[in-house]
């Protein structure tokens, strides 16, 4: 931490814990960081600017990335889909709010314990986050997020390189109804989806999420990091899902997710053929 404060003084560059709550809503004496005693969650602002909305977004999706698969994720999932589903609708407000809820259940307020790593390469630094909940870089008032494993080049005297730019989905085409023949075990398969490259980015991260299921409870998230651009999905129970994908590159940081695609998973009809006296009848 002393090596990122060090570089904030030669070049205007700094790595901070980060939550929703402390990009650019309140006043830095009034905001609870991760390990300054407070809440965890900042007082509401009565209204939002889509910036502000969509930094929260963005900062509550990697937290939801970097927690482990338990009920508390689940329910920050929620949370966090709920926040989504304002922002596109405008309310921008709202979507801060329910951001912020998603953020606050996988942050409970506790020391702080994250690693950030500083190199410098003649007029080039770059960040890496190594441990620790995502964080925030600036330089020159841009902003980046960096989850755990992640990391950003800056050249001194410039601003942070633009992020990737979110991949296009391709296969299988939104809302699309898959017929399958089960499996010994009642689930579906092979699915495979698809997405346009793009400039920079060295891998993708998908992630499918059940949204219905005939039967059986809602299973957990299913998430793969790639190189490639497609990703053979394991066997899911029939229902309904929805999937996003995200480009990281190891100069820029990662994109905004892709836009979210559904698809659905129907078990093929059995047909049965019944002999009877005049022939066989289906």
């Amino acid at each position: 931490m002393k090596a990122a404060l060090w570089i904030s003084t030669w070049m205007g560059l700094s790595a901070v814990p980060s939550a929703p709550t402390a990009v650019g809503r309140e006043p830095p004496e009034a905001t609870a960081l991760r390990g300054s005693g407070g809440s965890g969650a900042a007082p509401k602002a009565p209204t939002a600017e889509p910036q502000t909305a969509l930094k929260a977004l963005e900062m509550s999706r990697a937290a939801v990335k970097a927690a482990p698969d338990d009920a508390r994720r689940r329910e920050a999932e929620g949370r966090l889909k709920d926040a989504e589903t304002h922002f596109q609708q405008a309310r921008y407000a709202d979507a801060l709010h329910k951001a912020d809820e998603a953020w606050a259940l996988l942050n409970p307020p506790q020391p702080s314990l994250f690693t950030v790593e500083v190199g410098k390469d003649g007029g080039t630094t770059t960040v890496t986050h190594r441990q620790g909940p995502p964080v925030t870089v600036e330089a020159q008032h841009a902003t980046r997020i960096l989850a755990k494993g992640e990391s950003v080049r800056v050249q001194q005297g410039t601003v942070l390189p633009e992020p990737p730019a979110a991949p296009q989905p391709v296969q299988p085409t939104d809302k699309y109804r898959f017929t399958l023949k089960p499996s010994a075990g009642g689930l579906l398969g092979p699915v495979t989806l698809s997405w346009a490259a793009v400039e920079g980015a060295t891998r993708y991260e998908v992630e499918v999420v059940p949204e219905t299921v005939e039967a059986g409870p809602l299973p957990s998230p299913v998430r793969e990091v790639l190189g490639a651009r497609q990703w053979a999905l394991p066997a899911l129970p029939a229902g309904r899902y929805r999937w996003t994908v995200t480009a990281v590159s190891p100069g820029q940081g990662r994109s905004v997710p892709s836009t979210a695609r559904r698809f659905e998973l129907a078990a093929d009809a059995l047909e049965l053929n019944i002999k009877v006296k005049d022939g066989w009848q289906k």
